[in-house]
């Protein structure tokens, strides 16, 4: 069998340079003398293999950075013109690690789809996803989908899943086709990926001013946390999948979608019904058992339904609740920007001033968006205070500031126009009828 030299040949090469010779080499490696002569030594059809740990001993041992040898391992990968899956997993993952996107597109031209080589390309990219969405695995993914016969699978609904999340950015027309392409193999997912995927895709559906959407993805959300945790007078239907844990308390899951349900009803006008759902998740206690940190989490969450619950009464005008409502946006900074959506959109919809809390609440918009809590997404946080300055340009001119009006005008322009979100700018521009008696004034 013949076996092309070049890696063993770069090797040598360095050993001279350091002088060394193989047992000098062995010494410091830890090698076996033995191991070496077999991948050295010899002809072609006699040379065993260069195993990946051998090749990173190897170039410590020569001063060499780790990857060194990286582009000619790839040969040895596919000895005699055969897959190896003892020296590919290994590569791979490392090539993942280190971000080397051209070895691995030569690893994948080499497997050239290999069916038996699916399932261990699948491992190895879930693996490297364990903490983080590892923008290199990207290809990997594009790969198994490519190469992929069975588009109902849930390894195909998994890989449409990470390369949903990869694909996502500061562009709300970018988010919006993603969103739409990997809405229809959610339901494939595994529990623990679905439970976060629909509360991802509430989220987006948010930015994008869909309530109809927004509220479909609530309920499918509530009826898998049923499923899944069942309810204060009913047990689960059936056992949470293991194979993915959850990236959240199972608590704000359950919230979530009483949450998405409650937003969705009062873009609609329906305050009174949205106020409803805040009994869902203002007592989760039977959820807790002895976690002291679901505790503290269902603690926190009953606390946000009753904000909520006084927010709906707020928007419904039951305008004694202001100042119970400001008392709770003060002991609760994290929630500052939605609450002065509430509390801006209530005093434009009942004419009334509320200047005497705004000083409070509004500041540097920087600041604004740093003070969101975790819950919210940083899109979802950037999106939300568009809609707030939006409000507050309607408050300030019917308070007769114009020029205050314009700023804040401008400024949800200027964020709209970084997050590319087509359905605010719609919004913005029916400003321009509030403003038309004014124009001769103004520089519009």
């Amino acid at each position: 069998m013949q076996i092309s030299n070049p890696l063993r040949s770069a090797i040598k090469q360095n050993m001279r340079k350091k002088g060394y010779n193989f047992s000098m080499l062995s010494e410091k490696s830890g090698i076996p003398r033995g191991s070496l002569s077999l991948i050295f030594v010899g002809g072609g059809s006699r040379r065993s293999p260069v195993s990946f740990q051998h090749l990173i001993k190897i170039s410590k041992v020569l001063g060499l950075p780790e990857d060194a040898f990286f582009d000619l391992y790839i040969e040895e990968c596919f000895l005699g013109g055969r897959p190896n899956r003892s020296r590919i997993e290994p590569f791979l993952k490392r090539c993942i690690e280190l971000g080397h996107a051209d070895c691995i597109e030569k690893v994948l031209q080499r497997l050239n789809g290999e069916a038996r080589y699916m399932p261990i390309l699948f491992k190895i990219a879930e693996e490297q996803n364990k903490e983080e969405t590892n923008p290199v695995t990207a290809r990997l993914y594009e790969y198994l989908l490519i190469h992929n016969s069975d588009r109902y699978s849930v390894e195909y609904a998994i890989c449409r899943y990470r390369l949903f999340l990869l694909q996502l950015n500061d562009d709300e027309e970018n988010n919006s086709r993603v969103l739409n392409a990997f809405s229809p193999y959610c339901d494939k997912l595994p529990d623990g990926l679905k439970l976060e995927a629909l509360t991802i895709m509430g989220g987006l559906s948010f930015n994008r001013i869909e309530p109809d959407e927004l509220q479909k993805i609530a309920d499918q959300l509530i009826a898998l946390c049923h499923e899944l945790f069942g309810s204060k007078d009913q047990a689960p239907t059936r056992t949470l999948s293991s194979e993915y844990a959850l990236v959240r308390p199972a608590a704000v899951y359950y919230s979530q979608g009483y949450v998405m349900k409650q937003i969705a009803l009062c873009e609609t006008g329906e305050y009174q019904q949205a106020e409803v759902y805040s009994d869902f998740y203002e007592d989760l206690s039977w959820l807790s058992g002895s976690d002291p940190e679901m505790k503290q989490v269902i603690a926190e969450l009953s606390l946000f339904a009753y904000g909520n619950r006084v927010g709906c009464r707020l928007l419904d005008g039951n305008l004694d609740l202001l100042p119970e409502y400001a008392r709770l946006l003060e002991m609760y900074p994290q929630e500052r920007i939605p609450g002065l959506i509430v509390l801006l959109k209530t005093a434009n919809t009942y004419r009334i001033s509320i200047d005497e809390y705004l000083p409070k609440f509004l500041m540097d918009l920087q600041q604004l968006l740093d003070m969101q809590g975790k819950m919210y997404t940083k899109q979802v946080g950037r999106n939300r205070c568009a809609r707030m300055l939006h409000q507050l340009s309607i408050y300030h001119f019917n308070q007769g500031r114009i020029e205050d009006s314009l700023q804040a005008a401008l400024q949800s322009w200027e964020l709209s126009n970084q997050l590319n979100n087509q359905r605010m700018f719609r919004l913005l521009a029916s400003l321009a009828l509030m403003y038309s008696e004014h124009a001769d004034a103004f520089d519009l």
